[in-house]
């Protein structure tokens, strides 16, 4: 949840390898699909390509917006931005023609659907890194060489807006996957600040502080009710209630949480913990805890992996309350 690993110098190469001369040849032309009349300036191209009327442009500036990382991007994006505002802004094609250009439709949405489905296997995130509820696996079918055996992959949500920042449209840092409901229901265009907010990119080393406790209300019948601790005003707390997940796991009382909790009313104090250890020594092949643990609650132990499988951090949450076992890496607890 909030967190991804960096793509590595070989990706960011693949990628730009990939997108560079197609932006490099849309920058050029400089022209809406089908509108001659409203097209990028002179001024305007050399600022993003110099010499883009030679058969050696200076793609460098593409370059960097393709695959510079999340701070850096923001600040040439800005730096770019206030010189291009001042060539554009009068014949108001503005940041609309920037997205043309720049064209996340195209790049990604092509009919082939190739480059968006090559990159999320890349990634290979398999929950949403914003609320870890839903799975956004990659699906293909054979090898999927194809549109019709590209099947289902996560949605990628731009965590600077395209639509504000049309420059970071196809950036590599700037496309994060995520499940639908994160992406257009929840976040939309809702604009965020490294300042204020937790970036996947940016803060993957953090110790993210925030827990998971369950409760239970008394009203006409017991009910469990799940709440989301951190400290107020934090980045944590800001970015907790930009995706509304208060709201959204609140709804999970009555589900995940439940199944949880009433496991643990139904038996007596330490059973669980017993269990846990007597299914370790019983079994009757090799198994660590690590198996033990996923076995049981459909979830992982290890801290790095608990992000693989929906409601992860929320399983591990109450889990490591209930059994006061702590996480470990899978390495020490072999």
């Amino acid at each position: 949840m909030f967190v991804l690993k960096k793509p590595t110098a070989a990706l960011s190469n693949e990628y730009k390898n990939k997108i560079l001369q197609g932006l490099i040849g849309r920058v050029k032309s400089g022209r809406e699909s089908n509108n001659a009349h409203i097209e990028l300036s002179t001024d305007a191209k050399n600022i993003l390509l110099p010499n883009w009327n030679t058969d050696n442009p200076n793609a460098s500036i593409l370059e960097q917006l393709l695959i510079s990382e999340p701070v850096d991007l923001k600040n040439l994006n800005d730096n770019l931005m206030e010189q291009l505002d001042a060539l554009i802004a009068p014949n108001k094609p503005g940041k609309n023609l920037l997205l043309k250009i720049f064209n996340y439709e195209g790049v990604f949405n092509d009919s082939s659907k190739s480059r968006a489905f090559w990159l999320a296997k890349k990634i290979e995130r398999k929950t949403c890194v914003y609320c870890n509820r839903q799975y956004i696996f990659t699906v293909e079918k054979g090898n999927g060489n194809n549109k019709q055996e590209r099947i289902a992959r996560p949605v990628f949500d731009h965590w600077f807006p395209k639509d504000k920042y049309p420059l970071l449209s196809i950036s590599l840092f700037n496309l994060i996957p995520s499940c639908t409901i994160c992406n257009s229901s929840v976040k939309g265009s809702v604009d965020l600040s490294f300042e204020d907010h937790l970036h996947p990119y940016v803060d993957e080393g953090r110790m993210l502080d925030f827990t998971f406790k369950a409760s239970k209300t008394i009203d006409k019948k017991p009910k469990w009710t799940v709440k989301i601790n951190r400290q107020k005003d934090s980045k944590e707390d800001k970015t907790i209630k930009a995706f509304r997940l208060d709201e959204i796991y609140a709804m999970h009382g009555e589900l995940e949480v439940l199944d949880i909790m009433y496991f643990k009313e139904s038996y007596p104090d330490g059973y669980l913990s017993d269990l846990f250890d007597n299914l370790l020594k019983d079994c009757t092949r090799k198994m660590t805890k690590y198996d033990v643990y996923r076995m049981l609650f459909g979830t992982e132990m290890d801290s790095d992996k608990f992000l693989d499988r929906p409601f992860g951090k929320l399983k591990h949450d109450l889990l490591k309350e209930i059994l006061n076992i702590d996480t470990k890496t899978s390495k020490q607890i072999q």
